[in-house]
């Protein structure tokens, strides 16, 4: 296949397996942000194979259609805020020379994100429980450690990807 319809048919289907990969962590409720997190490297297969408009379009159109078909929408603002358009934008970020600016990037928009995800849950969902400022800062100290972990893992799964996967054909 080539061209246009190589694009569309490659970003149709990765866009079904994470539907689906979402479906199943919305369902099973053990393991649940490793399962959106798998997900969320769908959208980076996408960009290895048909460049940054087609994991663009693996995002939306996965998150439209996570918000209709999951039974438990918070599967999906999971992917929304954190997985989904990550892959993305970290390969913009890796475009960048250099390394202090990539991961001030990388580590801005994941505080920020989280930021979302806590004022969501703490004024839209959690209202009337308040969590005391250690515990807020303890959070914040044990997600940027997980996302950087996150991170440097992602990284070295898309090389094998790119470099294994996709180079063999």
């Amino acid at each position: 296949m080539k061209g246009r319809t190589r694009y569309i048919t490659v970003t149709a289907m990765l866009t079904a397996l994470t539907v689906v990969l979402l479906y199943i962590s919305s369902i099973i409720p053990t393991g649940r942000i490793g399962m959106v997190a798998i997900a969320g490297l769908i959208s980076a297969a996408a960009v290895i194979e048909c460049g940054l408009s087609a994991g663009a379009a693996c995002f939306v159109s996965s998150s439209l259609l996570s918000m209709v078909l999951l039974p438990q929408k918070s599967t999906a603002i999971l992917y929304l805020l954190f997985f989904g358009y990550y892959p993305v934008l970290k390969s913009l970020f890796e475009r960048l020379k250099k390394r202090t600016v990539e991961w001030t990037f990388k580590i801005v928009l994941f505080n920020a994100a989280l930021s979302a995800a806590y004022l969501l849950w703490r004024y839209g969902f959690l209202t009337g429980v308040s969590f005391p400022l250690w515990q807020t800062v303890m959070i914040y100290i044990f997600a940027n450690i997980g996302f950087i972990i996150y991170d440097i893992g992602f990284s070295r799964l898309a090389y094998y990807y790119a470099t294994r996967i996709y180079k063999k054909r």
